[in-house]
């Protein structure tokens, strides 16, 4: 009989640690290389577009004019020394609020690209998981953004050279945008991965649903005790206000803000240090990457891996939903016997013309397209539009419902010009008709939706005598959709005219700058006749996109 079995004593922790060690190494490179390669992937395809290219020279532009041309008023009677530190962190809130509004439109459309090239028919039965994908997505959205926010720190930098004063201190110049910018940058890349997953919201009505809810945010980090202070506001106010309650004891900070002037005789000049970046500043930031997470896990619920059978339904049709329904004709099946392959049909094509027939069709086609295809709740809103302006008071339709009303048809009016291009039918279109009959009738479809969603409001200007009001509602029916025109031949994007027309719609109607009010919200706009502008703009716009059109 033998004696029991006796093993060394080995430590457990001593024979398992390396394994663990490589199993651990294996797990991380594993899930980490694919989000690696998504995200690569990405920025090459985003590198050969123009994107790369402006936005630098936008940035820089930027830079120039609030640290170089200006001078920005703090309170109401002081402005800083142009120390490096003044210069980084004006430049940085500034520069965030910035790309925080129109930093969405420009990183959106990564997954509607991989849809629309035909990518998603190789990543849905890959083994790549959704997590790894988006979250690939979402670095990509982060490496553009941080890419113009580098390029914001570079000018600062740069500009600190030619009016700066005192000593360099490279940490007062780089923690504001490393503390400030890059975290709301964070979350703006999300929220364009998120929106991206939820169907209602991947097209312009995502970039309007973005846009009022940045604006939104920005307000309120403005107040006392905000909890998210987005874009670094308040950080910046409090800590400013510390610095020139010290060295001017009169000072009232209860009337504290920002603004600009051209003239800065006559202004206080403190001096601020920056930003001491205490531990509860640092932990101010975390809610702002915690915002950042909070969409990006709301992308990882949302995403459908390109399944088109489970795409908010209830909200809006998919687009097979929508052809057959305005078709509507049921596919042949198979026991059909003019579906055979014996079955003889002579079939007698006319030749193909280049006259297209008459324009009136054309002109139908273009509008059917151009209302077509959105949620119900747009219908609504725009039913909603339409009523709002025949008995809301005359003074609140112009300055209120009109422009509200002419948001409505952003989507249709970022889409003239770049149909054909994005859906590779420019041969297919160009041959059976004549080009600039379908671009006079692509306008004239973008004027008729002005009109549809706004109809009352110019019968009731002019029962009032309110000519201005007329004048801008007009200008701005005819200038828009040319506007649009123009920007989608020569581009083939919609992004363009969504970004340049919500800052217009931003900085002109709600904010009453004279040369943006394209709609005459405010008297003194029509008496200063940029109504007329806007008109002669028209014309112009249809000639750029004449000319565009021609070299397609």
């Amino acid at each position: 009989m033998t004696g029991p079995l006796i093993l060394p004593a080995v430590s457990l922790h001593e024979i398992s640690r390396p394994r663990v060690r490589e199993y651990l190494e294996t797990v991380i490179a594993g899930s980490i290389r694919p989000v690696v390669a998504v995200a690569l992937a990405d920025l090459r395809e985003r590198s050969r577009s123009t994107t790369f290219l402006v936005v630098p020279l936008l940035v820089a532009y930027f830079v120039k004019v609030v640290a170089v041309d200006s001078t920005l008023v703090v309170g109401t009677d002081y402005t800083g020394r142009p120390t490096i530190a003044w210069l980084a962190g004006m430049t940085a809130v500034i520069g965030t609020t910035v790309l925080v509004l129109f930093g969405f439109s420009l990183v959106k459309g990564s997954i509607g690209r991989d849809l629309e090239t035909g990518v998603s028919e190789l990543i849905a039965p890959s083994s790549l998981s959704n997590g790894q994908y988006l979250t690939g997505k979402w670095l990509s959205n982060v490496a553009v953004l941080a890419f113009g926010t580098l390029v914001l720190l570079a000018s600062t930098g740069v500009a600190s050279l030619f009016v700066g004063v005192g000593a360099f201190d490279p940490w007062a110049l780089v923690s504001p945008f490393l503390l400030i910018t890059i975290p709301a940058m964070a979350v703006v890349a999300a929220v364009a991965v998120c929106f991206e997953t939820i169907g209602p919201l991947r097209g312009t009505a995502g970039t309007v649903v973005y846009f009022l809810l940045a604006l939104t945010a920005i307000v309120a980090g403005i107040a006392p005790d905000a909890r998210l202070d987005l874009v670094g506001l308040a950080v910046v106010r409090d800590s400013m206000a510390q610095s020139i309650a010290a060295q001017y004891p009169a000072f009232d900070g209860s009337a504290f803000g920002f603004t600009y002037t051209d003239d800065p005789g006559g202004l206080a000049e403190f001096t601020w240090d920056g930003i001491a970046w205490t531990g509860p500043r640092l932990v101010a930031r975390l809610p702002v990457l915690a915002a950042a997470c909070g969409f990006l896990g709301g992308a990882w619920l949302a995403f459908d891996r390109f399944d088109d059978s489970t795409r908010w339904s209830f909200l809006s049709r998919s687009e097979s939903d929508r052809e057959t329904a305005d078709d509507g004709v049921e596919p042949p099946t198979a026991d059909d016997p003019s579906t055979t392959a014996d079955s003889s049909v002579d079939v007698d094509l006319a030749p193909v013309s280049r006259d297209g027939g008459s324009t009136v069709p054309v002109l139908l086609a273009e509008l059917r397209m151009a209302v077509r295809g959105y949620p119900r709740w747009w219908y609504a809103a725009a039913a909603l539009a339409v009523l709002a302006t025949a008995v809301a008071p005359i003074g609140v339709v112009r300055t209120l419902v009109v422009p509200i009303a002419l948001l409505l048809p952003l989507s249709a009016w970022s889409a003239l010009g770049t149909r054909e291009r994005r859906h590779r039918t420019t041969e297919l279109v160009f041959v059976g008709t004549r080009p600039i009959r379908l671009l006079g009738a692509t306008y004239a479809s973008g004027v008729a939706i002005g009109l549809l969603v706004s109809v009352p409001a110019p019968v009731r200007f002019a029962l009032s005598g309110m000519d201005g009001a007329l004048a801008g509602w007009l200008a701005a029916v005819l200038s828009l959709p040319a506007i649009a025109l123009a920007l989608g031949v020569w581009t083939g994007r919609s992004k363009s005219f969504e970004i340049a027309y919500l800052t217009a719609w931003y900085l002109g109607p709600v904010n009453g700058l004279g040369t943006l009010d394209y709609v005459a919200a405010r008297p003194s706009t029509a008496s200063a006749g940029i109504p007329v502008v806007y008109l002669a703009l028209t014309v112009v716009a249809l000639g750029v996109a004449l000319v565009g059109r021609r070299r397609q």
